[in-house]
């Protein structure tokens, strides 16, 4: 199975793009199951699918991608999006409004997913795999300090820039921020100005280069 899963992982690794139409064994190496899981999951109904004409299973790979995001299963890299991905944590609906109307209208074709708990957060990090984190540092139920030390404990956030926005803002809270891995910290009210540089540091597409469009 190692030596097989090696060969899948060449044949769909991140230096080809995966198809759009993916066999059980190609589900089973995303979801590190077996393929016999996988054939029971489509049997049951609960993952898309259709069968050839020869009788094998064949599921969408935009099916399975929603398929383990609503089960809170982690993307592996060839699955994600090539768009550029931001992630707002925020329990203020009008303040997170407000972030994606300037987010969107400095790059219209981000891809944006809000949380506003603790519980959401960390499961929409995990699934999601953004970019870009932009974290109200006081939250009910959600310590940000905790979210931003958990965040760079995390190896597969290695890469991910972690934005502090809060009214909370002090010198000490800024150098402990930092102190956990946090790369920016923004002061509300902040203005746009403030936010274009953040965008354009930690999201990876090049300069001037238009992202594709989100369905």
């Amino acid at each position: 199975m190692r030596g097989y899963r090696t060969k899948r992982r060449r044949r769909l690794g991140l230096t080809m793009s995966v198809p759009d139409i993916l066999s059980t064994h190609d589900v089973a190496h995303f979801c590190a199951v077996t393929p016999r899981t996988v054939l029971r999951w489509v049997d049951a109904g609960v993952l898309p699918g259709f069968q050839t004409g020869g009788g094998r299973r064949r599921i969408q790979k935009d099916d399975l991608i929603r398929f383990m995001r609503g089960r809170g299963m982690v993307l592996p890299d060839e699955l994600l999006p090539s768009r550029n991905r931001v992630a707002i944590v925020d329990d203020d609906l009008l303040h997170v409004q407000m972030m994606q109307r300037v987010l969107l209208s400095m790059a219209p074709h981000l891809e944006i997913r809000t949380a506003a708990d603790g519980f959401s957060a960390g499961a929409l990090l995990f699934s999601f795999r953004p970019h870009l984190v932009f974290l109200d540092l006081v939250m009910p139920g959600l310590d940000g300090f905790d979210v931003c030390r958990r965040i760079r404990a995390e190896p597969d956030f290695g890469n991910t820039g972690v934005c502090i926005v809060t009214a909370h803002m002090s010198a000490p809270v800024r150098r402990r921020l930092h102190e956990l891995g946090a790369d920016e910290c923004l002061s509300k009210p902040f203005r746009r100005a403030d936010i274009r540089p953040v965008l354009d540091k930690y999201t990876p597409a090049p300069a001037g280069k238009r992202l594709a469009v989100v369905p």
